[in-house]
């Protein structure tokens, strides 16, 4: 087990699953209804705590009935908060998720405000061994970058932003979303025919690892000017939230762990098809026997 910092976004997420996404100018009855702390490195350090790894917290919170709310979720896990900056003038960001029962797919809407940080100053005793950023905090991403130069550094590239462009460009691990993959490669779609093409232009922004995860037909990586593919684990999704954000916190635990290239996607692949099978983002990180037990079954 080693030490692991995250920094990245927070947010309190609300999610409505609906049978169908809705038209304009109706109304709805949600059939269920999920609160629940949510962002994406804040999901990941959720997972590391729960799986009993050694992890702390870096974000940006309001102080308000949100804010509150997920520090003391991440803190029930054992979750390092100490470094977390809580301010009065912002207002904890909140997302609203409305979740299609027919398909399981999920629509975000969340507004946050930018917040300048004038001064950064972490309290962090022991180097950690392990950094894992979600491209937001970009400022707090890159002080931690600089302190702490010999770290393994990981990704979670969602969407194609600044953050995520100029942290892609100085990790170890570029784990990154269909959405950015296609995006960053001015493309409209990602299949057989150009999965090497994608992964070599991705290569020019970064030299190392590189993994483009495809939601349902798993993950494919370049080795050797080769395309390694990863299949996914079969599943009945009923919402997809914080799928990508679970796959990501597993992979940095396998990485912790030791796990090989082939396991830690493994690993976290069957984590993620296991959190999609219910409604709601951080609620829905199985346990890690479920996962293993998903592992076995195949």
């Amino acid at each position: 087990m080693k030490k692991i910092l995250c920094v990245g976004h927070s947010a309190y997420d609300i999610t409505y699953l609906l049978p169908n996404f809705p038209v304009e100018n109706r109304k709805y009855k949600a059939q269920e209804r999920i609160m629940v702390s949510g962002g994406p490195a804040g999901n990941a350090s959720y997972l590391l705590g729960k799986y009993g790894e050694e992890v702390s917290y870096i974000t940006t919170l309001g102080n308000d009935v949100y804010g509150n709310e997920i520090l003391n979720d991440l803190k029930s896990v054992g979750v390092d908060t100490k470094n977390i900056l809580i301010k009065d003038e912002y207002v904890t960001p909140c997302s609203l998720i409305i979740a299609n029962g027919s398909n399981g797919s999920r629509t975000i809407i969340n507004y946050r405000e930018e917040e300048k940080i004038d001064k950064i100053e972490f309290k962090y005793e022991n180097e950690p061994k392990i950094l894992h950023f979600d491209g937001h905090e970009l400022d707090l991403a890159l002080e931690a970058i600089r302190l702490f130069p010999n770290t393994i550094k990981v990704l979670d590239a969602g969407t194609f932003k600044k953050g995520t462009v100029v942290l892609g460009a100085l990790v170890d691990y570029l784990v990154c979303s269909e959405e950015f993959a296609k995006d960053y490669c001015g493309i409209n779609k990602i299949d057989e025919d150009n999965f090497l093409e994608v992964l070599l232009k991705l290569k020019e922004l970064n030299k190392n690892t590189i993994i483009v995860t495809l939601g349902e037909r798993g993950a494919i990586m370049e080795e050797n000017g080769k395309v390694r593919k990863f299949k996914a684990f079969k599943t009945k999704a009923i919402d997809t939230t914080g799928a990508g954000d679970i796959f990501h916190g597993a992979f940095v635990y396998g990485l912790s762990n030791g796990f090989s290239i082939e396991k830690n996607i493994e690993f976290a692949s069957a984590c993620a098809s296991l959190s999609v099978e219910k409604l709601g983002g951080r609620n829905s990180i199985p346990e890690i026997e479920e996962v293993l037990e998903r592992i076995k079954r195949g």
